[in-house]
């Protein structure tokens, strides 16, 4: 998927404003490709519980719950330490899971995929079933891929773009920078 949303996105002096627009509209049309995707299952939509990854998970969250009004919601709190690119966990609300939810994790950036693999684990421990687990991010790098893909596989990753790999800070290549400060309107 590269269309002009996503052009906007990784344009670094793109204003908070039109960041904020074009993520709208790039995790709208993320979340249509779930809704496809969950039809095509045959998901029954009540089972659905959506985890939001702070901080940036949270743009999604809008037209996610838009497309799936019924949908329960988790929130997990993971900050990734700048220096070793590892992610610290700071905080986690799931709801009651239970083998026959369908959990499907929302991320816009798929980085080292060591986010991703926090969440899985901890949302197997309260429940969850990896079988009917789903990720969807809007920017992702092969190497968090094939990280989560030990876990979900990647039929059941929907992805905008996938890019060619990580930098020496372990950021996304081209990526966008952090999806988290543009989209809050902090300054990197």
């Amino acid at each position: 998927m590269e269309n002009v949303s996503l052009r906007i996105l990784r344009n670094r002096k793109a204003s908070t404003q039109a960041f904020r627009r074009a993520a709208t509209d790039v995790c709208a049309s993320m979340i249509r490709q779930l809704q496809r995707a969950v039809r095509k299952e045959g998901i029954a939509p009540h089972s659905i519980v959506f985890v939001v990854i702070l901080r940036s998970g949270v743009a999604f969250l809008p037209p996610a719950l838009k497309a799936f009004p019924t949908a329960r919601v988790a929130v997990l709190g993971l900050k990734r330490d700048e220096k070793t690119a590892v992610a610290h966990w700071y905080y986690a609300n799931v709801p009651k899971l239970a083998s026959k939810d369908t959990v499907i994790i929302l991320d816009p950036m798929l980085a080292t995929g060591g986010s991703a693999k926090e969440a899985v684990l901890k949302l197997k421990k309260c429940g969850a079933n990896l079988r009917r687990m789903m990720f969807v991010g809007v920017i992702a790098a092969p190497e968090g891929v094939r990280v989560l893909q030990q876990f979900i596989p990647r039929k059941r990753m929907i992805l905008g773009s996938v890019d060619r790999g990580l930098d020496a800070r372990k950021y996304i290549v081209p990526g966008l920078g952090d999806f988290g400060d543009r989209y809050f309107g902090y300054e990197s």
